[in-house]
Order: structure tokens, then C-alpha cells, then sequence
């Protein structure tokens, strides 16, 4: 994950204190639809980093962590999972979960699956 800090820094500029605020990161995020790559690398690493087994696999129990330790407090997940499991086997896989978390980072509609990677739209705090 340490890959975007090269492309935040970026966002700041020269002669910046250094300090990425929202707007920086907003900006790099609207970015990332033209940097397919970058966003493919963290969905390895994040794949990782939740798969806590390592038996290749994201389980709905693996996925519910990610959701809830991304909006830092339990969310009612619903069937969220159930949408992004389509190929209905119980878990993601490798690819189905880059797949995703790519969509996540660089679709705008929100019926696509990967934008309820982080949970169900509409959840987050006013």
C-alpha cells in the first residue's frame, strides 16, 4: 500500500508543506480510473491482508472484517457479500476479489458489485 504515497505526494506538488490533505487524496483518487495498475497492486496486497486463514479465499467472515475495520465500527452488512460472490462458491477468490476492489476504486455506477466492496452504499456517517 505503500506505492500510493508516491502518487499523493505527487498531488501535493512542489513547494507544499508536504501534507496531504482530503483534497489531495480525492484528487489522486479521481485519478485512478487511468492507473488500472496501481489500483490492481493494492488489490493484492489488501487481498492479503484479509484473507487472516491464507487459504487463497475471502470468506463472508474475512469480508465482514474488511467492512467493519474500513468504516472503523460494525456495519450491518445485509447481502452485501451475496452481490459480490457471483459466482455464488461461498468466498472470492484471488481474481474475483481484484476484480472487485478495482470497480470499488474506479466506477462511478453504483449497480456495479465492487461498490459495495466496503460495505453497503449509503452507510456512511452524516
Amino acid at each position: 500500500m505503500l506505492g500510493w504515497w508516491g502518487h499523493l505526494a505527487a498531488a501535493v506538488g512542489p513547494g507544499g508543506d508536504a501534507r496531504i490533505d482530503m483534497d489531495g487524496l480525492l484528487g489522486v483518487v479521481d485519478r485512478l480510473p487511468a492507473m488500472r495498475a496501481e489500483t490492481m497492486a493494492t488489490a493484492d496486497v489488501m487481498f492479503d491482508a484479509v484473507d487472516d486463514n491464507r487459504d487463497g479465499r475471502i470468506s463472508r467472515t474475512e469480508h465482514r472484517r474488511l467492512i467493519d475495520a474500513w468504516h472503523g465500527r460494525p456495519v450491518d452488512t445485509a447481502d452485501v457479500f451475496d452481490h459480490l460472490d457471483q459466482d455464488g462458491d461461498g468466498c472470492l477468490s484471488r481474481s474475483e476479489f481484484a476484480f472487485l476492489w478495482t470497480q470499488f476504486w474506479t466506477s462511478d455506477d453504483p449497480g456495479d458489485p465492487g461498490n459495495l466492496m466496503c460495505g453497503p452504499l449509503g452507510t456512511e456517517e452524516a
